[in-house]
């Protein structure tokens, strides 16, 4: 269904990740264990969106953290899967 999509999951697992607490890109990309390209599209389009933010804090020193608008898309995105299985 719609979460067999790589980009689709990555979303959903980033979102899961930074509603437990704020993080950064290597853990995230450890975790979601997609290709960097997949992780770097859905991380852009979150920030667009305003379901996440971005900290830059340095030379290559960044932190993501959920909005209060992603974690209203990651609750529906969760009833929806709960719905599909």
């Amino acid at each position: 269904m719609i979460f067999d999509f790589k980009e689709i999951s990555c979303i959903l697992e980033v979102l899961k990740i930074l509603n437990k607490r704020s993080s950064k890109y290597t853990l995230m990309f450890r975790k979601t264990k997609v290709s960097h390209i997949t992780l770097q599209k859905a991380l852009k389009e979150l920030a667009e969106k305003k379901f996440i933010i971005k900290y830059n804090k340095g030379h290559q020193d960044v932190d993501y953290e959920i909005s209060e608008k992603g974690r209203k898309v990651l609750n529906l995105l969760l009833q929806l899967k709960e719905l599909t299985h």
